[in-house]
């Protein structure tokens, strides 16, 4: 009885290296490194055989030792307060754009809404190899500022414009935003308006709004009440605040809606409480999500160039880390998107 042997496996083969390469295209190693990572200091013809047979060997670059050699890792940090909201989701996008467009990765750290804890998911993006930080909103976390200043890692926050903040914002104006908004509804006659913010705790944006919502109104000689919203229930918690709102104040006809997602909520508690917007309460948000236009009926909003914003902040990173260029703030306007949740009270 014979036996039969298996056929010897074929010799495994390694990974290519620079110098498979450069034998398989016929040019040195140094020819293959400047063809790869400088590549205009290559002739072109040069180059493209050069990237047909690191193509065909199926070669990759060694970015871990890449890495290590320029002392550079090509990878920012990003902190968002969380990523289940097309806000945010926005942002991020703007910020994938530019990265990609200039060669660099991102890490992406989500670290809720109030940005007085953020050292310790700033860090860790750092330690996992973050060259710079972008953060979403005002840094309220001096322990932050100081790690960063110290390991001279650049921050650079998105969203909220600050002129006078020592690191450099790129984003609105949340203030004067707000005041255009409160502005139309008074406008438009009324005089008893309340809103829904999100909690104000280490939230520069929805202090801001707050502040010149009450501002506003002070000026008219009229109260203004706020309600807060968990930001983690903010769908649900928009009805139960809108119950409260009502409740306390019968003869409300507006309402501005600090984001476009708790407008939604206080549009569907309107429905089920019988209550017509905007004809017996005009409703607004803030941010023109892409579904603020589909509701019944449109959300009136503020627009934000979102993924604008986002872009601009990643490209303003990179510079610096590239050339040394100095990182400037920039402002970002907004606009009121006027749409039928909102209308004159009914009373006139």
């Amino acid at each position: 009885m014979s036996t039969s042997r298996p056929p010897d496996k074929p010799a495994k083969r390694g990974k290519a290296t620079v110098h498979d390469v450069a034998k398989r295209a016929g040019v040195s190693i140094a020819t293959v490194s400047r063809a790869l990572n400088t590549p205009d200091a290559v002739r072109a013809e040069l180059r493209e055989e050069v990237l047909r047979a690191a193509k065909d060997l199926g070669y990759t670059a060694n970015s871990v030792g890449k890495a290590l050699r320029r002392r550079r890792s090509q990878v920012i940090g990003t902190l968002l307060p969380r990523l289940a909201d097309p806000l945010f989701s926005l942002v991020a996008s703007g910020i994938q754009d530019a990265l990609v467009e200039h060669n660099y990765v991102g890490f992406l750290q989500t670290c809720g809404f109030d940005n007085r804890a953020l050292y310790a998911h700033g860090r860790a993006l750092v330690e996992k190899g973050a060259e710079g930080l972008i953060v979403f909103g005002r840094i309220d976390d001096e322990d932050l500022l100081d790690f960063a200043a110290k390991q001279n890692i650049p921050l650079v926050t998105v969203y909220s414009y600050d002129q006078a903040s020592t690191v450099p914002t790129i984003g609105i104006d949340n203030y004067a935003a707000t005041r255009q908004l409160t502005d139309l509804l008074l406008q438009l006659g009324h005089t008893k308006i309340a809103m829904i913010s999100g909690p104000l705790a280490g939230n520069d944006r929805q202090q801001s709004r707050t502040k010149a919502f009450e501002d506003c109104l002070a000026e008219h000689g009229l109260d203004a009440l706020v309600e807060q919203v968990d930001v983690e229930h903010e769908r649900a918690n928009g009805a139960v605040a809108l119950q409260r709102l009502m409740s306390l104040r019968p003869d409300l006809t507006a309402l501005l809606c600090n984001r476009d997602v708790i407008a939604f909520s206080a549009i569907a508690e309107c429905r089920r409480l019988g209550l017509k917007v905007p004809e017996d309460l005009s409703l607004t948000g803030f941010d023109d999500v892409e579904y603020a236009s589909l509701l019944d009926p449109p959300l009136t909003s503020v627009a934000v160039p979102a993924i604008e914003m986002g872009r601009h902040a990643a490209a303003t990173i990179i510079r610096h880390l590239e050339t040394g260029e100095a990182m400037h703030s920039a402002h970002y306007e907004t606009e009121v998107i006027l749409r039928r949740s909102t209308t004159r009270p009914p009373s006139s």
